[in-house]
């Protein structure tokens, strides 16, 4: 599984996005001493920002809109505190000293990062204090410069219980949309879903039973509200090695269907990338079509009929049925593997231009 390392190698702080710079280990210290003063406002600017609350079942989406130029490398340390400006604490994968922070840079005078409710470690729901902090380390600065300050409300549901599996299902879900594109899952590809989710997540093994329930089950999103979410919770995954763990299970058991590919196709542009690059993408994930000629794939010229299509189809698939070659060497049924998806392609092709 060529992904899987390098995506896992990415994961660790998958709520706070990993650093920025060297920036950030200095601003958190800065921003933390500051939530445990007497007056963690006094002398800093009040900045101009305009949130932005998105909720889903799981947790908050917030969007920050700055409405004055903010330098480039700015960065934007937010933290909840509780009425008596305590610090909200969280468990670690959205946590810096045991406390909740979400850290991003700023882009194009906005940004944006998820609150997951059962994430937080509190008591009691209610109106707690979003704190936004922006700073900036200069070149050859020690220290980070604060460049301002704004609070707004942020109203916590009734605490609830952490739960990993929750919060990994839209990510899931892509991965079994995948697994299915094609009608029965294959095995193999459950074993590498669970391998990932099990490597990355650190699942323990009381969830390991419930992870095996969930793939059983299949998809039960679409992909795009599943992208969103995974975009919201997930801002450290990178679209493009998302798009790699799919392909990586499209190809589990041979070459990925072109329905497959399609799916994965989408799911990418859904994830945010452009649509002009999928061409550069498609190529590097190994994804480019193998057939070049799908009729004469099928052996049929191209004034056939949806009837010489689909008759040329059969003919041609019964000689790689799995029973023709169960006898065969391995090399040659999982030939006939290949044959088989490429074979389906041509087919879809072929009768999608005959319609």
């Amino acid at each position: 599984m060529r992904v899987l390392g390098k995506i896992v190698g990415g994961i660790a702080g998958f709520g706070i996005a990993g650093p920025i710079g060297a920036v950030i280990g200095l601003a958190l210290g800065a921003v933390a001493d500051g939530t445990t003063n007497d007056a963690p406002t006094q002398d800093v600017p009040a900045l101009d920002i305009e949130i932005r609350l998105i909720e889903d079942e799981f947790g908050r989406t917030v969007q920050l809109f700055f409405k004055r130029d903010v330098p480039n490398g700015a960065v934007a340390v937010n933290v909840l505190t509780d009425g008596r400006g305590r610090t909200v604490s969280a468990i670690d994968a959205f946590a810096d000293r045991g406390s909740f922070v979400a850290h991003r840079a700023i882009e194009r005078g906005r940004l944006e990062f998820y609150v997951p409710f059962s994430a937080l470690k509190y008591r009691r729901p209610g109106t707690y204090t979003l704190r936004t902090t922006v700073i900036m380390l200069s070149p050859g600065a020690d220290e980070p410069t604060t460049l301002g300050q704004q609070q707004f409300d942020f109203i916590l549901p009734k605490p609830s219980t952490w739960s990993r599996l929750k919060f990994i299902q839209p990510l899931m879900n892509l991965c079994l949309t995948i697994l299915h594109a094609d009608g029965a899952p294959s095995p193999r590809g459950s074993k590498i879903i669970r391998k990932f989710f099990i490597d990355s997540f650190d699942l323990v093994r009381s969830e390991r039973s419930a992870l095996k329930a969930l793939i059983n089950a299949g998809p039960t999103t679409e992909i795009q509200i599943a992208s969103q979410g995974v975009t919201r919770r997930m801002p450290a995954f990178k679209p493009t090695d998302i798009a790699a763990l799919l392909a990586e299970v499209a190809r589990c058991d041979g070459p990925p269907s072109l329905k497959a590919r399609r799916l994965i196709k989408d799911t990418a542009i859904y994830l945010g990338i452009p649509e002009n690059r999928w061409p550069e993408l498609e190529v590097k994930l190994d994804l480019q079509s193998k057939v070049e000629d799908p009729w004469q794939m099928l052996g049929i010229d191209k004034a056939a009929t949806s009837r010489d299509i689909k008759r040329a189809y059969r003919t041609k698939l019964a000689g790689l049925h799995p029973d023709k070659v169960a006898r065969m060497d391995p090399e040659i049924q999982d030939l006939a593997k290949t044959r088989t998806v490429e074979l389906r392609e041509a087919y879809e092709r072929v009768l999608d231009k005959s319609i």
